[in-house]
């Protein structure tokens, strides 16, 4: 029997409109259970991996793709570290010591960041709220905070924040700095861990704040033109690397994060299973019923000479075309939902638990090619079992009791 055929009796045998209250019920019920199982799974694989992508590129902005520190505390320069042969994209100087910030009865400790604003190889411009990324000179008393610190203490840009440094120059007998520095900038990041915590200030002026030679710094960080290469060409620099120095890339700083993050992801395939065969027992259900009100019309069909894989395939389509449906259904949902939060993150997290103030999501058109594709394969292996059973179906004994 051609396709055009069997599609006719398709449409016949599940036209809800003509068919009883539980028919529709069941039909409604095996839909739903479908959208909701394909909403879950795509949106849980998507947070998940938004997490991960979020907490690696956000953690970059301060850290950089790789880092080069001394493990005493001391300093490093550009003139002991060998680059030669490295893909890199670019290296930057970075100070950072811890501050307090004072405003009236309000006490906070921060770490200044001195950056070199000019060679902005963390691309953080891109996170600048308010304001304009960089500064007037490279020796300004000025400083980028982020939206949270600013709010949490009561700051606005252009005002000015009193800074006190302690132990600047790594005396024997700690001594304190004392500075104002106005705001230039904030920036917003989404990583509460550092947003609460880093204050951006020229890398000279920091040099200076801190009572540190120029040719010195806290950190090297570099950025390397393949991320994929991070973790490879982290090696190859902690190879040519001599005590006290050491090489730590983005993942060493969220690496326990990151290792929560794919121990989440390794039983996804089973719960991806497990969640569709659930769904789609309903599927099951709902043509087992739609089966029994159907008993006659597949009888005389039958006697009609139709073949019983024609009705098999009747039922499986119908089983088939419903999980496809509703497996669509959850996919576009999920997308506009994700669309939606990462236009607007309007679903808020504890920064101080989850890292991020915002659910990350990262939108991967396989997540959706792999939850749909296994919903309908899944729904078309299940759906055979009452299919079967419909083409055992004996027309005499049918038609005696009808």
């Amino acid at each position: 029997m051609k396709f055009t055929q069997i599609k006719y009796f398709i449409d016949k045998f599940h036209d809800t409109r003509g068919s009883g209250k539980i028919i529709k019920f069941t039909t409604r019920a095996a839909f739903f259970s479908v959208f909701i199982g394909s909403f879950a799974l795509i949106m849980s694989l998507s947070i998940l991996d938004g997490f991960e992508d979020m907490l690696t590129e956000t953690t970059a902005k301060f850290t950089s793709d790789v880092s080069i520190v001394s493990m005493n505390g001391g300093y490093v320069s550009r003139d002991s570290v060998n680059f030669t042969g490295l893909e890199i994209a670019g290296i930057s100087e970075v100070i950072e010591k811890p501050v307090i910030v004072r405003k009236k009865n309000d006490i906070d400790g921060f770490i200044l960041k001195g950056i070199d604003y000019k060679n902005d190889i963390n691309n953080f411009s891109q996170n600048i709220e308010s304001g304009k990324f960089g500064f007037t000179s490279d020796s300004a008393k000025e400083v980028i905070i982020s939206k949270k610190v600013a709010k949490k203490m009561g700051y606005k840009l252009d005002d000015d924040v009193v800074i006190y440094s302690i132990d600047a120059g790594q005396q024997s007998v700690p001594k304190t700095k004392i500075s104002k520095f106005k705001i230039v900038a904030l920036y917003d990041t989404g990583l509460g861990e550092y947003d609460n915590s880093i204050i951006i200030s020229p890398l000279q002026t920091a040099h200076s704040f801190f009572d540190i030679d120029e040719s010195n710094a806290t950190r090297l960080e570099i950025a390397v033109k393949d991320k994929n290469n991070i973790a490879a060409i982290t090696d190859e620099i902690a190879e040519n690397l001599q005590f006290p120095y050491m090489a730590k890339n983005v993942f060493d700083y969220q690496r326990m994060a990151l290792i929560w993050i794919q121990v989440q992801k390794e039983p996804i395939p089973l719960v991806l299973g497990i969640i569709t065969i659930v769904a789609v027992l309903n599927v099951v259900t709902m043509l087992l019923i739609l089966i029994v009100e159907k008993t006659r019309q597949i009888g005389i069909l039958k006697v009609l000479g139709m073949p019983s894989v024609d009705i098999i395939k009747i039922f499986v389509f119908i089983g088939v075309r419903l999980a496809f449906k509703a497996a669509v259904t959850g996919g576009i949902v999920a997308l506009i939902l994700s669309l939606l939060q990462q236009q607007f993150g309007f679903i808020s997290l504890d920064s101080s638990v989850y890292f991020l103030d915002t659910v990350p999501i990262s939108i991967n058109p396989w997540h959706y090619f792999i939850v749909i594709f296994n919903a309908v394969v899944i729904s078309a292996i299940v759906v055979l079992i009452p299919s079967i059973v419909s083409s055992k179906i004996r027309p005499v004994k049918v038609l005696r009791f009808s």
